[in-house]
């Protein structure tokens, strides 16, 4: 069973990544400030996820899937009864003739959207030995793998050291890069993608992009060492994804690097050679709807390099931007 599991992820990911690999070749020429609806080769909405929630009917998330043709679904909250979930995955994976990707925020510690006797929910901060991240990696698989889930948005790789930064409960205690490989592997062996984040890395500050945009004072001359978990972590793991950060370098790019050229193409695709797909982080975030819409952020976005665009928290705005783009 878990081989057809993995067979189905990675069909969805090539099938997706071939398509965006053309529109970001076609995007590259433009610049943060072009406003033109992105030009693809697949549905437009094979390149958003939105998100469900428990309390959301079933039937209308499966008609925006339906109608839209949607890359993807984050399941943000969990019924109480979590068997019902196969329930979910099994009506949306029927709702197109194409895999989707079925995420869910399972890193264990306070973002557990999974919790009780049947879910592990063991932290990052307690996991000290790469035995031990790939083990729980790979029992976490397993768990998500049953449900219908396909992507984890996990393993968190930003360095938080200070009790009160945003991150610190969320973050590995010590050696990042080999204990989140070994989770990466754990998890793909249950035939669940693993998509590490944020890069190019949360400052070590209490800033929560939830609220507002964090502003990192980072430097042209520290960027090498302030990237390095991220560059070490794509050469040892080659991995399928990564999604961005919400976050400002004022001194390298003055787009959060979500919407920078600078950051997902430059850096990420061309610096350090990442093949995978780009995923955002929700543009629901106050970080970015502070000051972009929807629409404008999500056309940012995909010229800057991004592959899918996540609008968790709002999932009914992809109606908005979609009717946005069919206008133009």
């Amino acid at each position: 069973m878990r081989y057809i599991v993995l067979t189905v992820a990675i069909l969805c990911t090539i099938g997706l990544f071939v398509g965006v690999q053309y529109t970001q070749t076609l995007l590259s020429e433009s610049s943060s400030e072009d406003v033109s609806a992105p030009v693809t080769t697949l549905p437009l909405g094979q390149h958003f996820m939105i998100g469900h929630w428990a309390h959301t009917p079933l039937a209308s998330t499966t008609a925006l899937i339906k109608k839209y043709q949607l890359g993807g679904i984050i399941i943000m909250s969990a019924p109480e009864d979590a068997s019902i979930i196969k329930d979910w995955t099994t009506a949306w994976q029927a709702a197109v003739d194409y895999p989707l990707h079925i995420a869910i925020d399972q890193e264990g510690g306070v973002v557990s959207r999974l919790r009780g006797p049947d879910f592990d929910t063991t932290g990052q901060r307690q996991i000290t030995t790469a035995e031990e991240a790939y083990r729980i990696g790979k029992i976490r698989g397993t768990e998500l793998a049953a449900l219908g889930i396909t992507m984890n948005f996990a393993p968190v790789l930003d360095t938080a050291t200070k009790p009160d930064s945003f991150l610190y409960n969320r973050v590995f205690p010590t050696n990042s890069v080999t204990l989140a490989t070994a989770m990466t592997n754990g998890l793909a062996e249950a035939g669940v993608t693993a998509v590490a984040k944020h890069f190019p890395g949360h400052p070590d500050t209490p800033e929560d992009s939830h609220h507002v945009l964090p502003n990192s004072p980072l430097r042209p001359e520290e960027k090498s060492d302030f990237i390095a978990p991220f560059a070490t972590y794509i050469t040892n793991t080659q991995p399928t994804a990564l999604m961005t950060a919400h976050v400002v370098y004022p001194h390298l790019d003055p787009l959060p690097a979500t919407l920078s050229p600078y950051w997902l193409t430059t850096t990420l695709r061309n610096e350090l050679q990442f093949d995978g797909l780009i995923i955002t982080d929700d543009m629901s975030m106050q970080a970015i709807a502070d000051t972009w819409s929807p629409a404008e952020a999500s056309r940012l976005a995909l010229a800057a390099g991004a592959d899918i665009i996540l609008i968790a928290a709002e999932p009914t705005a992809i109606e908005l931007v979609m009717d946005t783009f069919s206008l133009e």
